[in-house]
């Protein structure tokens, strides 16, 4: 009796130790998978700014038309109301989140911190600036793809701005995979009608009237130090964005952990964290 009681112990023991291998194993899959992924991404975007430099059909940032409210940085800023082109309180940390609507870790940010910045941006305790870039066109078998959804979003903070965040969440929820043809352009206006975009706005999305900025403001994120998509860069409070720093996430924010970017937000206009030295 008390060995068979053992030997269920053992294999107990056995089943528990191999469950708790597999777990690690797997969270070291996910580790590899994202950083194989950061590092692809940022390799990608160089390419595409050398590319784009290279050609000579950057326009300037100033001069291309660029949608209402949007800073010298290509940052479109988002109010405590969640209207794009209206800045938010000066007396808390700027935020400024670098998406491209093909990056597949973007959608991975958007699912673990949406919620948090949408209840941020409510009660008021983060600037927020997005910058819509593109940096994956060559990802979309050549309909560009991330270009044509920058605009898009571009249209949306210009002429429906209280839609933008509602858009910029709807899109990755019906985001593409990479290396397909990405959304047609009705399908991206549907998108923008079912979040409440009017649809003689929707219509426009064709015009192409703000792809000059997209593509400034893309240039503009690499002269900015931005490695790829998604990139933080935060300022402490009452800061301007020339103040800030792009954020780490080993030295920083692990931001892919639920809740570490809502507490870190927390602890930079609380005071127990600076931002710049």
């Amino acid at each position: 009796m008390a060995s068979n009681k053992s030997n269920k112990n053992e294999r107990a023991a056995q089943a528990r130790k191999a469950a708790q291998a597999q777990v690690k194993a797997q969270e070291r899959r996910t580790a590899a998978i994202i950083g194989v992924s950061v590092i692809a991404v940022i390799l990608l975007f160089a390419g595409v700014v050398y590319f784009i430099v290279r050609s000579g059909d950057v326009p300037e940032l100033d001069a291309a038309d660029a949608p209402t409210g949007a800073d010298l940085s290509g940052g479109i800023p988002i109010s405590s109301d969640a209207i794009a082109g209206v800045a938010g309180p000066e007396d808390a940390a700027r935020l400024d989140v670098y998406l491209d609507f093909m990056c597949p870790i973007c959608g991975q940010f958007e699912e673990t911190n949406g919620e948090d910045i949408d209840a941020m941006i409510a009660d008021g305790s983060v600037a927020l600036y997005v910058h819509p870039i593109s940096i994956l066109d060559r990802y979309s078998n050549g309909t560009n793809y991330s270009t044509r959804a920058a605009n898009a979003a571009a249209t949306v903070a210009d002429a429906a701005p209280e839609h933008f965040m509602e858009f910029q969440t709807a899109m990755f929820e019906n985001q593409p995979a990479e290396n397909t043809e990405g959304l047609s352009d009705s399908e991206i206006a549907d998108i923008a009608v079912g979040v409440g975009v009017p649809q003689e706005v929707a219509d426009t999305f064709t015009d192409g009237e703000f792809t000059k900025w997209v593509i400034a403001a893309t240039d503009q994120s690499s002269q900015d130090g931005v490695p790829g998509t998604p990139t933080l860069r935060m300022a402490d409070p009452g800061d301007s964005f020339d103040d800030g720093k792009v954020l780490e996430q080993e030295n920083d924010v692990m931001y892919f952990q639920p809740g570490a970017l809502a507490q870190y937000v927390a602890d930079v206009n609380a005071g127990t964290v600076t931002v710049t030295e």
